[in-house]
């Protein structure tokens, strides 16, 4: 890595920076004679960082190296900040004439503090300090008979997507996989939940082979609950509840005791079969104890059938957490065959094999010592997918044998280390880098590449320095691409979101990174005594398991003076919290070469002005502190690229002389809601990538945007009121702005009735580039939507429309042929959606393939469909008669409080879940008419359909019968007046009835509230596949009925509050209980029935209300598509009825 920071300093020395040094200073001649030096040591580096593997000499002379050139990467930063520093006070002066300037010049260059001679003594003499160790380093070289090797030139090379690296993680791994869910389906009924190892060494692929299985279809139609955990080295079971909590919730616990933890789990999981996975377990701390905690927690609230899986590399620990009777599932090393064809999908990304006998004999030797570890087969396999030499495929061959003489136990990492030695030089300090980040932790990849570019480990080449970022995506890319890390996510614009490192992996970014990287553990202040804190240069804390998030600063920490990047790690929504306020002014006043700063959660009330002392800052995250400005001194900070304001949510203002900061390329304000507007010339910053609010003020207008062409991301603009006409709103030349991806635009919801007008002339100036890929408006008040929103709009994927409250209509939304979500909310004059058959050949080419025809389709994209709270919906309308289904790939419908709509389009096959909630009744039944016939090829098999609160529905309709084949989940709440779900009782609307009302795939039954049911109905014994039945507050009804036991598939019985059943179930000689008694898990009014026929509490009457709340509260939630309970138990059918019912 020594190469690599040899390179940004002589990237510092050209003839521009030596001719500035020279007039400022008088030190050209100095600078010259150190840049001759650098030259000649980076010569011989590439082979030097080689041999330091093999030689330990080598390796003390590059450590003493790298620290030297460390020193004179700080000096050209000074140099560098100094002059951009005196550049800013010239602008500063702004139009005074040139005798004023001259005068303000000179008393910045006589100022004490930055006294120039004194400055340029000060550098003079640490200029010639460097060069003089580096002198005896360059001496010392020569002992090493080191070789003069050229790096080929860096070439950005755009990184073709590839989904490779996934579906080869389970090259060979079938019969294993098989084999497992096969133990998860088992129905023996031998144990309530069951423990399943996965044992194997590091990198067989446990975790991915258990990713696999976690998310095959039958195991989560299985399952009604699922979680996956990563487990703290340190099994720790307050810890492991609380992701399971977090997982199950998708939510963020706070600092919670253990019993408050299990509490709200045990509401979570009330009486439900799990599947929990807990990956990595170690033998660490106390982990036997903590282990049959948490078991014996587990078996009393989960039902029967209930699974865990755990992976390990530890047989100790696999036959421990082993459930009596079952064998630790022991994954091998892939076949001899499997190797190969991993390797080769991974090297030639599925291509024909090309390079004849000697790639082939050279490949299987590299994958022969790879002894059928997957890790290790990609990661040399991603090495040789960029070398079409079969030189270079031999020379790695013979670098791979020589590892034959180390430990076995070892031979994995060693393979690993030889794929990093054969990165480019400008991959491994970013690889190096990434140990700060601790095992399992999810590693935001925008944040990294950020801080890559703060460290100047990314090299532009020829790109203007506007493109770093973009260099650094593809720096990740290739890494990925090889196997340095994995799980990456996708964003809804699909950029790389976020991803993980393996534990190997890390273990080799630790080795490499060595003495200059640390990561402490937030519950162990402590620095060790043997870290050399002067070659200390990136420092992390790890608050991951910590409960208490308040951190104690190191006594010894104020002494890492050359401390290059601290960054806390694994932080929740609470953030971190540095116990004593003179902890923060450590950081200003001592750590002067950080490039990167993290202080996100510190609480902090004032940001203090010695910040300005941080002077080499590239990128500062301050988010969720509660200052309400910034200090003016922040604009001295004339390196820094990234500021990072999230959820400063007292932030008022941002400091007048923004502008200043001319480096600046990320700028983040999200959920800074007080913030009044920004400064006055912040368009002056046109190194911006991404700014992520403007906020219209008093100050800042629109026109500010003008120049900002190179913004991307996602961009909010607020208070959109304020501008003044469609020319200043034109200034903000939107359309070139290319790289934008996501723009919202919002009005003042507080605007006056007669803005409509104005409103409808500034959307029409704001129109984006075709490009863009997500457009939301929120408060706008036109009448209408200029046409560019369909017209010109040909790459939007989401388009959001919410509390628009004065949009009569919409246009035809046919030609936006990519978009997939489109959401109306609140928009309460809206009558009419106008809809038109596609008529460009586009349409149909770029339609899904699940289409029947040819013929052009109307959005043949859109998955997502979500009307909401829409009170004026009149229709759908069209000029033309449409002759095709609509929306081919559409699979989510969602159409709530529209009370007056009264059509809906011709549906297509893809319609998985549908919710249709305080409409008009006959809705439902124009609805069901506008699906394929079931026996059609575009049949619309849905699985999920919610009916609520519409009055007047007295029966189903008919049409809807044929529709249900595929029915998993129904519910019907809140309609008044149904009394019946069976039809007509004529014998041929019998038979239809017997042929498609059966529901063949239900899974799971609840019926709640229907105070008039008197019986369960008689269709429901045909559901074969039934697996879950949960009846409340049927008072009226008296029994079971007789055919109950042939739904031999069920698995768990929920009664509650029906007061004529309860006492037929109250004990095994009851009338009912033996209709019941094949049931594993029954749950009688909140109690669980043992086997033995007695109660066991599962929660008292607090914990009871409690839930009931929360059932409420999700219940009223319009903005999930179904209620939280569905998603909970996958797949049921609830019926809710305040009224009567006289029969099902």
């Amino acid at each position: 890595m020594a190469f690599v920071v040899a390179e940004a300093i002589l990237k510092k020395l050209g003839p521009l920076a030596v001719e500035q040094v020279g007039l400022l200073w008088g030190l050209g001649r100095e600078v010259l004679k150190l840049k001759s030096t650098v030259t000649s040591i980076q010569a011989v580096l590439l082979d030097a960082e080689e041999q330091s593997g093999l030689n330990n000499q080598v390796q003390v002379w590059l450590q003493e190296l790298k620290q030297v050139l460390y020193d004179a990467d700080d000096l050209l930063d000074d140099f560098n900040t100094e002059a951009l520093l005196r550049q800013q006070q010239m602008d500063g002066s702004g139009n005074a004439n040139l005798n004023d300037k001259v005068h303000h010049f000179l008393f910045s260059f006589f100022d004490l503090p930055s006294n120039h001679l004194f400055n340029g003594l000060l550098m003079a003499h640490r200029i010639k300090a460097i060069r003089t160790k580096l002198d005896e380093i360059d001496e010392n070289r020569k002992m090493f008979n080191l070789q003069t090797r050229l790096e080929e030139p860096f070439a950005l090379n755009k990184s073709r997507q590839t989904d490779s690296f996934v579906p080869s993680a389970f090259v060979g791994r079938d019969k294993d996989s098989a084999k497992i869910i096969s133990l998860l389906l088992s129905t023996n009924g031998q144990q309530k939940v069951e423990v399943i190892p996965i044992l194997g060494i590091g990198g067989l692929g446990k975790t991915a082979l258990s990713q696999q299985i976690y998310n095959d279809e039958r195991v989560s139609s299985y399952f009604q609950l699922k979680s996956w955990i990563c487990v703290p080295d340190n099994f720790d079971e307050t810890l492991v509840v609380k992701r399971i909590l977090e997982s199950l919730t998708e939510d963020k616990v706070g600092d919670l005791q253990l019993q408050t933890l299990k509490s709200k789990l045990k509401n979570k999981m009330d009486n439900k079969k799990f599947l929990f996975v807990l990956d990595d377990v170690w033998d660490n701390g106390d982990y036997e104890s903590n282990w049959d905690s948490l078991m014996s927690f587990l078996w009393n609230v989960g039902a029967v059938g209930s699974k865990i899986i755990i992976t390990t590399r530890i047989r100790s620990v696999a036959n421990l957490m082993a459930t009596k009777g079952v064998e630790p599932h022991e994954l091998q090393g892939l076949s001899k065959q499997d190797s190969w064809t991993l390797f080769k999908h991974v090297t030639f990304k599925g291509e024909a094999m090309e390079g004849g006998e000697r790639f082939v004999r050279a490949g299987e030797a590299i994958v022969g010592r790879c002894v059928g570890v997957p890790l290790a087969i990609r990661a040399m396999a991603g090495i040789l997918s960029s070398k079409r030499n079969v030189v270079d495929w031999e020379a790695l061959r013979d670098k791979q044998a020589r590892l034959d003489r180390v430990d076995t136990d070892k031979r994995i990492l060693a393979t690993l280390r030889l794929s990093y030695d054969n990165l480019p030089s400008h991959l491994k300090p970013c690889f190096a880098y990434c140990s700060l980040f601790p095992k399992d932790c999810v590693i935001d990849v925008k944040m990294l590449v950020q801080l890559w570019m703060g460290q100047g480990y990314i090299n532009r080449g020829q790109l203007p320095s506007s493109h770093l970022y973009e260099v650094g995506v593809e720096y990740f890319k290739g890494m990925l691409s090889k196997s340095f890390f994995q799980e990456s996510h996708e964003d809804q614009r699909g950029n790389v979101k976020n991803c993980k490192m393996h534990d190997l992996m890390h273990d080799l970014a630790l080795e490499v990174a060595g003495e200059e990287n640390i990561t402490l553990k937030a519950s162990n202040p402590m620095v060790d005594d043997d870290v050399d804190l002067d070659r200390l240069r990136h420092m992390s804390v790890d608050f991951g398991g910590v409960r208490r998030k308040s951190w104690p600063v190191p006594d010894s920490l104020p002494q890492a003076t050359k401390l290059r990047t601290f960054l806390p790690a694994n932080l929740d929504w609470e953030g971190m919290n540095v116990r004593e306020g003179k902890g923060y002014e450590m950081f200003f006043s001592n750590m002067t070469s950080l490039r990167a700063l993290s202080l996100y959660g510190g609480q902090m009330k004032v940001i203090p002005p010695s910040i300005h002392k941080l002077k080499r800052l590239r990128y500062l995250n301050l988010s969720r502190n509660g200052m309400e400005t910034l200090p003016d001194e922040i604009i001295k900070l004339v390196n820094l690229q990234v500021l990072i304001l999230d959820l400063c949510y007292e932030l008022q203002e941002l400091p007048q002389d923004m502008a200043k900061l001319s480096n600046l390329e990320f700028l983040s304000l999200l959920g800074c809601w007080r913030l009044r507007g920004l400064p006055l010339g912040i368009g002056k910053l046109t190194r911006l990538k991404e700014l992520s609010t403007f906020v219209l003020g008093t100050e800042a207008k629109i026109s500010e945007l003008k120049d900002l062409d190179n913004l991307g991301g996602a961009l909010s603009i607020k208070n959109l009121g304020l501008v003044k006409g469609r020319a200043e709103a034109k200034a903000a030349s939107l359309n070139r702005k290319p790289n934008l991806e996501a723009l919202e635009l919002e009005w003042n919801m507080l605007d006056s009735d007669n803005a409509a007008a104005g409103e409808e002339m500034t959307l029409e100036a704001l129109e984006p580039h075709e490009n863009l890929k997500k457009l939301k408006l929120q408060h706008y008040s036109g009448s209408s939507l200029p046409s560019w929103v369909s017209n010109s709009l040909k790459n939007v994927v989401i388009i959001s429309l919410s509390r628009c409250g004065g949009l009569l209509y919409l246009p035809s939304l046919a030609p936006l042929v990519s978009l997939e979500e489109l959401e109306l909310y609140s928009l309460e004059g809206l009558e009419y959606i106008q809809i038109e058959e596609a008529t460009s050949p586009s349409s149909s080419s770029s339609s899904s393939s699940s289409a029947s025809n040819n013929n052009p389709q109307l959005l043949p994209r859109l998955k997502s469909l979500a009307i909401r709270h829409c009170n004026n919906l009149i229709s759908w309308w069209s000029t033309s008669k449409i002759e095709v289904p609509l929306f081919p790939c559409l699979s989510a419908l969602d159409i709530v409080d529209c009370p007056k709509l009264a059509w809906t389009p011709r549906f297509s096959v893809h319609m998985g879940k549908v919710k249709l909630s305080d409409v008009r009744s006959d809705l439902l039944g124009e609805f069901a008419a506008s699906l394929p016939p079931p026996h059609s090829p575009t049949h619309s098999r849905f699985k999920e359909l919610t009916i609520d609160g519409m009055e007047g529905l007295q029966v189903l309709p008919q049409e809807l019968h044929p529709q249900l084949v595929s029915l998993e989940s129904l519910c019907i709440q809140s309609c008044l007046d149904l009394t019946t779900l069976s039809p007509p009782a004529s014998s041929e609307q019998h038979l239809a009835f017997s042929l498609y009302y059966c529901l063949p795939a239900l899974r799971c039954l609840q019926m709640w509230g229907l105070m008039g049911l008197d019986c369960l109905p008689q269709w429901l014994q045909h559901s074969s596949h039934l697996r879950e039945l949960r009846i409340s507050y049927c008072h009226g009804l008296g029994c079971l009925p007789d055919w109950l036991p042939k739904l031999t598939m069920i698995e768990t019985l929920q009664i509650k509050d029906c007061e004529l059943l309860l006492p037929r179930l109250e004990s095994r000689t009851a009338q009912d209980w033996h209709k019941v008694e094949h049931i594993l898990n029954i749950t009688i009014n909140d109690k669980m029935v043992q086997r033995n026929g007695n109660y066991l509490e599962l929660a008292g009457n607090d914990q009871h209300q409690e839930q009931e709340a929360e059932r409420e509260e999700e219940e009223e939630d319009d903005h999930e598509v179904l209620p939280a309970t569905s998603a909970q138990s996958s797949r049921y059918v609830l019926l809710l009825n305040y009224g009567k019912a006289a029969f099902l």
